[in-house]
């Protein structure tokens, strides 16, 4: 096979206390990469569908994804030119970067047919992302595996499936500005209290446990963060009517999806068109424009696809 195409799902992370360790992979935005062997060794990117993303592949992170994969693999002799098409925004918090980056290697474990694992891939879109984001795998690990996923650790990456109840559905709204990544992580506390980091981690088992079963209950008490979201608060103009509005109508938690602003809403799938109505609604009082996206959480995570 001389050329493929990969799509990699759009992820929330950061779900409620899960911060740095809970991510969600989810159906209907993701972005794709297009591969094609070629003689010349090396990654090269031909185009990139926002003209905002560098096609530098030393600053691309589909690029740097797949060039991460053939050093692992002992195959730097080898060629690939790679065009990037976005279908997720950009620094909104729905793992943009994390998509590229598991989506170009992933289309050079395919396209080479290398023997490396899924978690030597997992590393490689680490390695690339890293560059542009930080080194977290909240995003990177649900877009590669699908689902919902713990990540317990990172060297080596220790990643933990864990079950999403089919009574519970997912609802984005992104409003009208953009948040960088490296902004939000830089108010982040550098210490964290006794009590805070008891309650976040109490907070997140209750949540898994909701998850898993489906209980609305769990997951309502589960749905808060105390160590990133408040120092955070001030980035995100609007959020708390919106917020507010979201669970009026039915949202079992509302919370900022990744490094924001994007926010993402456990739901009872039934009322998931009132709670992205809300949402939106939300957003609308404070002035701000916003877009909603229902979502089901993506099982398949990232895929060749034709």
């Amino acid at each position: 096979m001389d050329r493929l195409a990969v799509f990699a799902p759009g992820t929330a992370s950061n779900i409620g206390p899960g911060f740095d360790c809970l991510g969600i992979a989810f159906t209907g935005l993701g972005d794709t990469v297009r591969a094609a062997r070629t003689d010349a060794p090396g990654v090269r990117v031909l185009s990139v569908s926002d003209e905002r993303i560098p096609t530098d592949p030393l600053r691309n992170t589909a690029a740097l994804g797949a060039a991460a994969v053939l050093k692992r693999a002992g195959l730097q002799r080898e060629g690939l030119e790679l065009r990037v098409e976005k279908g997720l925004p950009l620094a909104a918090g729905m793992g943009g970067s994390a998509a590229s980056a598991v989506a170009g290697a992933l289309a050079a474990h395919e396209i080479m047919k290398t023997r490396l694992t899924r978690i030597d891939l997992l590393m490689a879109a680490l390695e690339a992302e890293s560059v542009v984001s930080g080194r977290h795998a909240d995003n990177a690990a649900p877009c590669l595996f699908g689902g919902a996923v713990i990540v317990a650790g990172l060297d080596p990456p220790e990643v933990t499936p864990v079950k999403v109840h089919d009574s519970l559905g997912l609802v984005f709204v992104t409003p009208a500005y953009e948040v960088a990544t490296d902004e939000a992580r830089r108010v982040l506390p550098a210490e964290v209290t006794r009590a805070d980091a008891v309650g976040q981690a109490a907070r997140l088992a209750l949540l898994v446990l909701g998850l898993e079963h489906g209980d609305g209950d769990l997951v309502r008490r589960a749905m808060w963060d105390r160590i990133a979201e408040p120092r955070r608060a001030p980035l995100y103009p609007g959020y708390p009517q919106a917020r507010t509005a979201g669970l009026e109508a039915g949202a079992l938690g509302v919370v900022v999806s990744g490094a924001g602003p994007t926010l993402v809403a456990l739901a009872p799938r039934a009322a998931r068109p009132a709670v992205a109505a809300a949402l939106v609604a939300g957003y609308a009082k404070a002035g701000i424009d916003a877009r909603a996206h229902v979502a089901e959480v993506d099982a398949a995570g990232a895929r060749v696809v034709p």
